[in-house]
């Protein structure tokens, strides 16, 4: 699987070994086993062990060295007796990969921080956990310390691991781990015995990460769900004090009170927070806009702007120009959304045109806008630009962003011929 050598051993504070197991595809004498216990020469790995002694807390490191080999050392600490303490230290070296070939399990799952070790003892109490565990199982090592594995693993997930033999170098398969949010994710195990009665085990995350495409499936429910909620919480609580407040005024007025006016403005101050509440909320929801085409989403686009933000907003659109895709059309719609508020917030514009047309028989959406051409400054790229960077690369688009021709800044993004009608995940 990748792994040139495997190495498992525990030791005192005086740095004795107490046990051992070595699994390598090449035979190495015994008295080369743990040279990094003893070898002062092996500064990095002796540091590691001292801070794990002087700290008694997991330790972890990966390093690379010779011609393309890494090797990853883990140290475990746990107390045996009270007051005496043991460390289980674990180093795995992988071989050199050939950079055309696709990588090999192991390496790969241990460098995307897909591995968790954990040491129990008989009675299956978690005594140690490794300082690195995969983000996906939602636990830290302190939170893992004192759990049992029946936490982890269901009845018959322990049964097997209880049942299968230790010392083998086979994964154990099909096990299922519990995470702290109530999801569950698919693992392999390897179980190693250790002295005190306890055993190590090495859990790795098998289930597939989820891909581009339900990852942004996911962020649009949620964006939908968040803007459904202000709509109905948020947008109808301010209507009812518009209302009322509004009435107020009217009582108010006809008692000829001098607070009505303040009543009055309390109702147009609603009114206008509910406005931008309706905007907010058509923003997260672009996927709604967009099953009325992307040409009539970009002029209502166009029609709020110009209503709401005292700027002269206008769509310059070549209908002939077809995006089937509704993906591609999402993020365009996004583009344009995010161009034309930079335009009006930061640019001072005056005047805002949203175009679509084809240049060289190639899709393309430009936003142009009359206000300041501020160059980013070095590295200072501001999360909305990006954003649409991101957003053009998905659909296989060239984002470009600059001064326009007379003046302000002009924004496009040219969809490529070939990926016009998919988008690129």
């Amino acid at each position: 699987m990748g792994v040139s050598e495997f190495i498992f051993c525990v030791f005192d504070e005086k740095r004795r070994v107490h046990h051992d197991f070595r699994s390598s595809r090449e035979e190495v004498s015994t008295e080369d086993y743990f040279q990094f216990l003893n070898d002062s020469g092996h500064a990095f790995d002796h540091y590691v062990l001292s801070e794990a002694q002087k700290t008694r807390k997991p330790m972890s490191v990966a390093l690379s060295y010779g011609e393309g080999q890494r090797k990853y050392l883990y140290v475990l600490p746990y107390e045996r007796k009270r007051g005496k303490w043991r460390y289980a230290c674990v180093q795995v070296s992988i071989e050199a990969s050939d950079p055309d070939a696709a990588a090999a399990s192991c390496p790969r799952t241990m460098a995307e921080d897909r591995v968790c070790l954990i040491l129990a003892d008989s009675s299956h109490l978690i005594r140690s956990v490794g300082a690195r565990i995969p983000e996906t199982f939602g636990y830290d090592a302190e939170s893992l310390l004192g759990m049992r594995l029946a936490d982890l693993f269901s009845d018959t997930d322990l049964d097997v691991l209880s049942a299968c033999s230790a010392d083998t170098n086979e994964p154990i398969l099909s096990c299922t781990l519990h995470c702290v949010d109530g999801s569950k994710r698919d693992v392999e195990i390897k179980k190693f015995s250790a002295p005190d009665k306890c055993m190590l085990y090495g859990i790795y995350d098998v289930s597939p990460r989820p891909s581009m495409e339900e990852f942004s499936d996911a962020t649009a429910h949620e964006r939908r769900r968040i803007g459904q909620d202000l709509h109905d919480s948020v947008g109808q609580t301010l209507t009812g004090i518009s209302l009322l407040s509004r009435s107020l005024s009217n009582a108010l007025q006809r008692d000829e009170h001098a607070g009505s006016g303040d009543a009055s403005q309390i109702s147009d101050l609603a009114d206008g927070a509910s406005n931008q509440i309706r905007q907010i909320s058509r923003g997260l929801m672009p996927s709604e806009i967009v099953k009325t085409g992307l040409y009539e989403s970009l002029r209502e686009l166009a029609r709020i702007t110009s209503a709401t933000c005292g700027v002269d907003c206008r769509a310059q659109l070549a209908e002939a120009v077809d995006f089937p895709d509704v993906a591609v059309e999402t993020h365009l719609y996004r583009i344009a959304q995010e161009a034309v508020n930079n335009a009006v917030r930061h640019a001072g514009a005056s005047r805002v045109d949203i175009i679509v047309s084809e240049v060289a028989g190639m899709p393309q959406l430009a936003v142009v806008d009359n206000g300041r051409w501020m160059e980013p400054e070095g590295n200072s790229v501001g999360i909305g630009l990006k954003t649409m960077e991101y957003r053009a690369s998905a659909i296989g688009g060239l984002l470009q962003v600059g001064s326009g021709t007379r003046g302000g800044t002009r924004v496009s993004c040219r969809i490529e011929k070939d990926e016009s009608l998919i988008t690129r995940v």
